[in-house]
């Protein structure tokens, strides 16, 4: 096995841990139950596809369950900071592993991959400013304009990426790995046409954790198998 190739197994094991490990240390520390908007579960989801101060209301003024749910999400973004280096970076390695296995066209798809990291910041740092600003009482209409924006770029971007492996999937013959990330990009694409609905992006949001620990497990295993054995 080339070396690239060899090592691009265990560059994408490694990242496919990191964005575990981080996913389940953010699942802990941003809130995990409030009252949200009708068809939201997630706190997460129903902040990063808010489109009205009523979307806000858990998190809006100066009830200390309110105070609570803004330190929370703060400290949940400080972490998120974090997390797109992971997460796109294991999506970049796969396209990598697909290339490097004679998918070609998949190099295109490679920068998308890389530029959910710019998207992934510049929507947590909204975030951030929507909390400041319900701080200290201040307006959000623009910011949530503002949000929108990159929240659909981010989720673009990892959408057309995940397509990208999907199809790379299928010429491969990976039946099971392309029936995932097809379901996972299509939900996306979903969700964008039906204007973030919340139940469809709460759907969303669980095929997308579906992926990453499908993909996060296989490329394990791939980087187990090619462990020097004693006595090989």
């Amino acid at each position: 096995m080339p070396e690239l190739q060899k090592l691009a197994i265990f560059a994408s094991a490694t990242f496919g841990i990191a964005t575990v490990i981080l996913g389940l240390i953010m699942l802990f520390v941003f809130p995990s139950s409030a009252e949200l908007s009708a068809g939201f579960r997630t706190p997460i989801i129903a902040f990063e596809f808010a489109k009205t101060d009523a979307d806000l209301a858990f998190l809006s003024g100066d009830s200390e369950m309110s105070r609570f749910n803004r330190e929370k999400m703060n400290a949940g973004h400080r972490w998120d900071m974090v997390f797109p280096f992971a997460y796109a970076g294991f999506v970049a390695l796969l396209l990598l592993q697909s290339v490097k296995r004679g998918q070609y066209w998949l190099a295109l798809a490679i920068p998308i991959a890389l530029l959910i990291i710019p998207f992934d910041l510049r929507e947590n740092t909204i975030l951030l400013a929507i909390t400041n600003a319900l701080d200290n009482s201040a307006s959000t209409e623009v910011l949530l304009q503002e949000l929108h924006v990159a929240t659909w770029l981010k989720w673009g971007a990892l959408g057309i990426s995940i397509a990208a492996l999907a199809v790379g999937s299928i010429a491969e013959k990976a039946r099971l790995s392309a029936s995932l990330a097809a379901v996972t990009s299509l939900s996306i694409a979903i969700c964008w046409v039906s204007g973030s609905k919340p139940v469809i992006a709460e759907a969303m949001s669980a095929a997308i954790l579906l992926f990453f620990f499908y993909f996060s497990i296989g490329s394990c295993m791939q980087a187990w198998k090619r462990l020097p054995r004693r006595g090989s």
